[in-house]
């Protein structure tokens, strides 16, 4: 890991990608670490910032590109060392006032520094992430590197780049974004910009589907490509950062990219609609008892068995290899995937939904087969079949760039897991104003109805004090069973899910009025700062409710972290119900039973143990995912020692 990549120079001189180094081998690099902390320890810590504010003491320079060119010059001479960062820091920090009218505070400065210097930063929602974001982009664009900017999803991706552009105009640096919607050759013009704002998807199909062309060729027709004249559209992986970064690097860390073309030959309807009938047979002689996730495999002594049911079997059936496989797909599709959960039908076809943001991703489908399963349960044509032509995971791919760096609000407990998959440390950044947001009341409900009617009565109350009240769940079908309770109360509130994006905007700003009743689902990912006025502020601040247990405490710490932001008061409530599908799944059968015979129990005794037995839980799948993440990873490695010498695959 440099201090600073190589700046953009011809392929012969520097490796468009690095070459990364396996997990196995991996070692501390004292080099590496020197770096670090020769820019962020304590001293130099100190000196950066006070250069910065001694800056501000003097006279903006008329002519910011041409100081941006001195400290250019400054930095390629010098790399990165505390005086060429506190030059470069002080210089942004010039510009963002002549384009906005006020300055970096102190903590986003710091963090700045970290995500300079090559760390993964935890920084509190609110403190101002994406202007901190240009600090360490500004840096490596005066240095000459190729600098990416990952948010998790097209609509950030714009905004940011357009709220960014005003300071790196100033610098003589152009910026540019990338989304789903653009033409090729807009795309390939807009990575030769100095910084490029991008969605995490589109960046790295956009690098698959240049790569699928080349699987054929040698590494040295691929590389002597790569010099030419007909580059890749993506092909300078020099500095990236990852805005949401535990979404991005650990999250959907294994769920593989694929890349498909469509084929001619496909599963016949009768096929399908076959599996499906067998798939929900429930006897245990044909089904292994589920994983720790949920997942459930047939016994592969029994498929020819459980195809003996079937009355007048499709040809399909003869291949066992097959039979197997589809009667797997079937069954994850009754098992994991549920209508207005995990994915919506619009226009007749189906429309999954981003299970860490709540929006809807029309571009995305499921793999071979399940797609058309769930297709053909909703009563709709089943989509063709494809072929794979590429894949690869955000894990693989975002280890090729000579420099990684990332921030989010919730990355200390996956931060073991970061450090060991991309050899990058793990750094917090304290607000810059203390937090004042409080837990007020946990509740667990037998039935979803009586969570929703206490929900709406809650949210009732708090409003009514002149507070803004926010309802955070993860389903479109929870978002609209609590819309329709508070409608039965006769409370106006704004809805925003999978459904409902066009008014997002509007909502999210009128969402901090006082009395303002928001439902949202996962707030992750959306980019949103509910702005309060005094009187809201006065009264209590933003209130948020959480109403289904999510996978993860760091999808709870997200949407709460919406109360509390810049200093501002905030509390917060969260209510479960026993008879959640997605709450059964996430307790298995064991905890289950557990926390059902629990509920006779005093209320005092039974919600603090139903919490820390799901605490526990949640702990414990974490662990199970991170095995899932480094198995994915490890075959990868293995995959490409295979094929380096060919560039198949």
């Amino acid at each position: 890991m440099f201090d600073i990549p190589a700046p953009r120079a011809p392929l012969l001189i520097r490796p468009p990608e690095k070459v990364p180094v396996p997990n196995a081998e991996r070692g501390w690099n004292l080099g590496t670490r020197a770096r670090r902390w020769r820019l962020t320890n304590p001293w130099a810590r100190r000196a950066i910032l006070a250069h910065v504010h001694a800056a501000r003491a003097r006279p903006v320079p008329d002519d910011l590109e041409a100081e941006a060119e001195r400290v250019a010059r400054l930095i390629r001479a010098n790399r990165l060392t505390p005086a060429t960062v506190a030059e470069a820091f002080a210089l942004v920090d010039a510009a963002l006032f002549r384009a906005y009218g006020f300055r970096y505070h102190d903590a986003q400065l710091r963090a700045g520094l970290y995500l300079t210097a090559g760390h993964f930063v935890e920084m509190a929602t609110g403190e101002g992430k994406t202007f901190t974001g240009a600090l360490p982009a500004a840096v490596h664009a005066l240095a000459g590197c190729a600098v990416h900017v990952v948010t998790v999803n097209d609509y950030l991706a714009e905004r940011d780049a357009e709220e960014v552009r005003p300071i790196f105009a100033l610098l003589g640096r152009a910026v540019a974004h990338v989304i789903h919607e653009m033409e090729q050759d807009e795309k390939r013009t807009a990575y030769t910009r100095d910084i490029v704002y991008c969605a995490n998807k589109e960046l790295v199909f956009d690098y698959l589907r240049d790569r699928a062309k080349e699987a054929t060729h040698s590494p040295l027709a691929y590389r002597l490509r790569l010099a030419g004249q007909s580059k890749p559209v993506v092909s300078d992986l020099d500095f990236v950062l990852i805005d949401e970064a535990d979404s991005v690097l650990i999250d959907e860390a294994n769920i593989p990219l694929i890349l498909t073309e469509p084929r001619e030959d496909g599963l016949s309807p009768r096929f399908l609609a076959q599996a499906t009938e067998l798939a929900r047979k429930e006897d245990d002689r044909f089904w292994e008892a589920p994983d720790a996730l949920g997942y459930r495999s047939i016994r592969t002594e029994r498929v020819k068995e459980l195809i003996g049911l079937l009355k007048d079997p499709e040809p399909e059936w003869q291949s066992l290899a097959l039979a197997e496989e589809i009667l797997v797909q079937a069954r994850t599709a009754e098992d994991r995937f549920d209508r207005d959960v995990h994915y919506i039908v619009e226009d007749d076809k189906i429309v999954l939904v981003d299970q860490q943001t709540g929006r809807p991703t029309p571009d995305r489908s499921l793999p071979w087969g399940l797609q058309q399963l769930i297709e053909l349960r909703e009563g709709l044509e089943p989509s063709s079949a494809r072929d794979t032509i590429g894949k690869l995971s955000f894990q693989s791919y975002f280890r090729k760039y000579h420099k990684l760096v990332g921030m989010s609000g919730t990355l200390r407990e996956v931060r073991k897991e970061l450090a060991r998959t991309y050899d990058v440390p793990f750094q917090p950044v304290r607000t810059h104003k203390p937090v004042i947001r409080f837990r007020d009341q946990r509740h667990i409900f037998g039935q979803t109805d009586d969570k929703l009617a206490w929900a709406a009565r809650r949210a009732s109350d708090v409003a009514a004090s002149g507070r803004a009240v926010l309802l955070g769940v993860s389903s479109v079908s929870l978002s609209e069973q609590i819309s329709e309770a508070l409608g039965q109360l006769g409370l106006p509130h704004g809805l925003l899910n999978a459904r409902h994006l066009e008014e997002e905007a509007e909502l999210v700003k009128k969402a901090g009025q006082p009395g303002k009743i928001t439902v949202v689902t996962n707030m992750a990912g959306r980019g949103t700062d509910i702005k309060l006025p005094q009187a809201v502020k006065d009264a209590g601040g933003l209130h948020v409710i959480i109403l289904d247990a999510l996978e993860t405490d760091r999808l709870d710490r997200q949407l709460y972290g919406r109360a509390g932001r810049q200093g501002d008061p905030g509390s917060y409530d969260i209510a479960h119900s026993l008879d959640e599908p997605e709450l059964a799944r996430l307790l298995g059968r064991s905890l289950n039973a557990i926390v059902k015979a629990a509920h006779v129990m005093p209320r005092h005794l039974r919600v603090p143990l139903y919490f820390a037995l799901l605490g526990a839980r949640r702990r414990y799948l974490e662990k199970v995912r991170r095995k899932r993440r480094l198995k994915l990873l490890s075959g990868e490695e293995k995959r490409n020692d295979v094929l380096v010498f060919t560039r198949r695959g």
